[in-house]
């Protein structure tokens, strides 16, 4: 075809072939419902931002990144969370599926890993000895979360109220002033300091 490239040489319809093609694959002709599907895709130089791995981001319910640095570091499984989601997490956790406290408890982990990663950075230019206690709880928080949280055996089955303890557990290391993401209503109820 004589057609204008995209992005980086894709053709300008690749989002709407890509869509077409994940939604046909999940659709069984004659058949009431669908196939849930996980589309697996490699990505150059494992940039998220090659217009295959993000159109199909745009595209899917959500998606699970893997990481090569954790994988390096023997954590298992390497997932990075920073740059994976799901779109249905929202509608799928609370009081009537998982319990009350989840999306608090995601929401204050993710971003406490999240400025903990970060400051694994800055360390490596200004030192250690330059953070705060704010900072240097949440470096440690960082390394924590990838040795207990990620890290599971390949045998392990944690139930959901067992993860959610786990991360109240972890997050116990950081002194109740930063968790600034948890209503203070979980804190007391939840909060390993607070449990009978």
């Amino acid at each position: 075809r004589e057609e204008v490239p995209g992005r980086r040489g894709y053709p300008g319809y690749m989002y709407t072939d890509l869509a077409m093609l994940y939604e046909r694959a999940g659709i069984v002709k004659g058949k009431k419902g669908s196939i849930t599907q996980f589309p697996i895709l490699t990505m150059p130089g494992d940039d998220i931002t090659h217009p295959i791995p993000d159109l199909s981001g745009y595209i899917t319910e959500g998606q699970i990144v893997i990481s090569r640095e954790l994988h390096q570091q023997g954590i298992y499984p390497p997932i990075n969370v920073l740059p994976s989601l799901s779109r249905l997490m929202g509608s799928c956790i609370g009081a009537e599926t998982t319990r009350e406290d989840h999306k608090s408890v995601s929401d204050q982990m993710y971003a406490a890993y999240a400025q903990g990663r970060e400051l694994r950075g800055l360390v490596a230019i200004v030192g250690e000895d330059a953070l705060n206690e704010r900072d240097k709880q949440l470096l440690d928080f960082s390394g924590v979360f990838e040795d207990q949280f990620l890290r599971q055996s390949r045998d392990e089955d944690r139930s959901i109220n067992e993860t959610l303890d786990l991360c109240w557990t972890l997050m116990s290391s950081i002194d109740t002033k930063y968790l600034v993401r948890l209503d203070q209503k979980w804190i007391e109820k939840y909060h390993p300091d607070n449990r009978e």
